[in-house]
């Protein structure tokens, strides 16, 4: 199917200048858009997601946006599937920037209201409270703070309510987002600490703007006003709130939010004791939410539940692209290409303090890949990989299955003319599965030998088998230690796993082998899968797919069969499957 039917999706028809696929997963349509950035509605491994992308002026200008950006991805990584729409994929470097998360088929708060026309029944907003409580306590017990609940930050669902849009939040220690005196979030909902810049903001800010979003929802407006200037956040910080609304629908339900709207953040209840109060309230039976938008969300969610798939348009074919305005060919005869690979060899120097050099040497082939003999191409000759994913020797015929932003790598080569980037050394074989800097079986550096690290199978109840390539391939259930920062492989929630204590919690691993001599690496939780991907590397569900696949590389590497790349840590803690260098960073050692 080329075009998806959209109905019942929220989404929009895609636009003229709109993208039809982001990341290589491809687009069905517009999901939302602001001054920053756009949200479209995708189709990302047999699910719907929510594909964020920042707008490229907004990219290459505003900086403190793309850092804040940054920290959304930052912050969705470490939340738990219960408190928000998971992160599925994601590309903080790429530009524009963009993270793709759960389609969550719903409607927000605002939404609801419009529709409803008049505030939601006094049952309906106990159950709002339970749940928008529920994501909080999840949130707070990570020592995150929201800093940005707002009615269209709540989704409501067939079947209960989400927080979403973690773009401001930060742990409690770090709350200060930007420059000093910088008030962030939406002013009608702060709390009177936030409005006055304090920067030990906690949980109690949420549950403040929980307090006028439940206002909002029985009467209509926030309990301050809905300015946006420095009125409301007077009015916040100095008067008391207007919850007349409130005490007409339900004296109790008043008295709840009025505690929630105390100045003081010691005065105010926590999340997870309105989770209790509202519970008491229960229990909570279909149908969850007014007949008047009880409709529109079965019918999101009648689209979420059978997934269509979206064919991209083929690339053009190289006898398309080379023929004229009039079918005739634009040249005669095909041209012989000369590619020049390189291999890439860290040289660390000294220029007042540390600093990393890199030496390009040039591997000469010709168009069809036959190398040319030269006076440089024995020294220079990229290194042999030991192994295919498959476990087949160098000549088998089994590749790694690339990923969908390698497939469009391809496809863009392909139309700017089979190899013009790699001739000029943009691109080439560094960026794909391995080169002469660190070949496929993780060996490390151009001499292969991967020195400096110890066997990732090694440790206690740990024994392995002989990989083709000469690595021990690990089994087991182990904690592997990095041998860059000695921090443990960790996934404690759901999103991008890291490194951290080698005692915290999410830093055990079970090694299930597969066919062909790889293995999974399943998280303790027995629910989920190191993946690396388009997206990076992530914790997903465990299938058959390559990207949730790995295999022993020498040196206590663990080599990607989806990429190719070597599993290490990049900056900020986080991991990357990245071309396999021999580089502490990419050791691992079974603890």
């Amino acid at each position: 199917m080329g075009v998806l039917d959209l109905t019942g999706s929220g989404a929009k028809p895609l636009e003229p200048d709109d993208p039809r696929q982001i990341g290589g997963i491809p687009l069905a349509g517009r999901l939302g858009s602001g001054g920053m950035g756009r949200v479209y509605l995708g189709v990302h491994e047999g699910r719907y997601v929510a594909v964020k992308q920042v707008l490229p002026s907004i990219a290459g200008e505003d900086q403190d946006f793309v850092r804040r950006f940054g920290h959304e991805l930052d912050n969705l990584s470490r939340l738990p599937a219960e408190a928000t729409a998971p992160l599925i994929a994601s590309d903080r470097d790429a530009r524009p920037p963009w993270l793709a998360t759960a389609y969550v088929p719903g409607l927000t708060l605002s939404e609801a209201i419009g529709l409803n026309k008049g505030p939601l029944p006094v049952g309906t907003l106990w159950f709002l409270l339970r749940e928008a409580a529920a994501g909080l306590v999840a949130v707070h017990e990570l020592d995150m703070v929201h800093r940005d609940l707002k009615p269209s930050n709540v989704m409501l669902t067939v079947d209960g309510a989400t927080v979403i849009d973690f773009g401001v939040a930060r742990a409690t220690e770090q709350s200060q987002l930007t420059r000093s005196g910088m008030v962030v979030g939406t002013p009608a909902y702060m709390a009177p600490e936030q409005a006055t810049t304090r920067r030990d903001l906690t949980g109690a800010a949420d549950v403040f703007a929980l307090g006028s979003v439940l206002a909002y929802a029985a009467g209509g407006s926030p309990p301050f006003g809905e300015e946006s200037g420095p009125a409301v956040l007077y009015r916040i910080v100095h008067e008391e709130p207007d919850l007349d609304a409130v005490r007409r629908l339900d004296p109790g339900l008043a008295d709840v939010v009025a505690a929630c709207l105390a100045k003081d953040p010691a005065d105010r209840p926590t999340a997870a004791e309105l989770v209790r109060s509202a519970t008491e309230h229960g229990p909570f039976t279909a149908p969850l939410w007014p007949e008047s938008i009880s409709g529109n969300l079965a019918g999101k969610a009648a689209f979420a539940a059978h997934v269509q798939e979206i064919e991209l348009p083929p690339p053009v074919s190289v006898a398309t692209r080379n023929l004229g305005r009039k079918g005739r060919p634009k040249f005669r005869e095909r041209r012989r290409r000369t590619r020049v690979f390189f291999a890439v060899v860290p040289v660390v120097v000294t220029l007042g303090g540390a600093t990393l050099a890199v030496q390009l040497l040039p591997w000469i082939s010709d168009a069809d890949g036959t190398g040319i003999a030269g006076p440089s191409a024995t020294a220079t000759a990229p290194a042999e990989p030991t192994a295919s994913p498959s476990g087949a020797g160098p000549s088998g015929s089994a590749s790694p299955e690339k990923s969908p932003t390698d497939k469009q790598k391809d496809e863009n080569d392909e139309k700017d003319g089979g190899g013009d980037k790699e001739a000029d050394g943009s691109a080439g074989p560094s960026q794909g599965a391995g080169d002469a800097g660190g070949a496929q079986d993780g060996s490390g550096g151009s001499d292969g030998s991967g020195a400096g690290g110890s066997s990732a199978s090694g440790g206690s109840g740990s024994s392995g088998g002989a990989d083709p390539g000469g690595a021990t391939t690990p089994s087991g259930t182990h904690r592997y230690r990095n041998g860059e920062n000695g921090k443990c492989l960790a996934a404690p929630y759901n999103g991008y796993p890291a490194t951290g204590a080698c005692d915290g919690s999410g830093t055990v691993w079970s090694v299930r082998s597969v066919s062909g001599g790889s293995f999974q690496l399943v998280h303790e939780s027995g629910r989920s899968c190191l993946s690396a991907g388009a997206g990076g590397v992530l914790l997903l569900s465990c299938n058959e797919d390559a990207s949730r696949q790995w295999r022993a590389g020498s040196g206590g590497t663990f080599v990607s069969v989806g990429t190719g790349g070597c599993l290490g840590t990049g900056n900020g803690g986080g991991l990357l499957a990245g071309s396999c260098s021999g580089a502490a960073a990419q050791r691992w050692t079974a603890v």
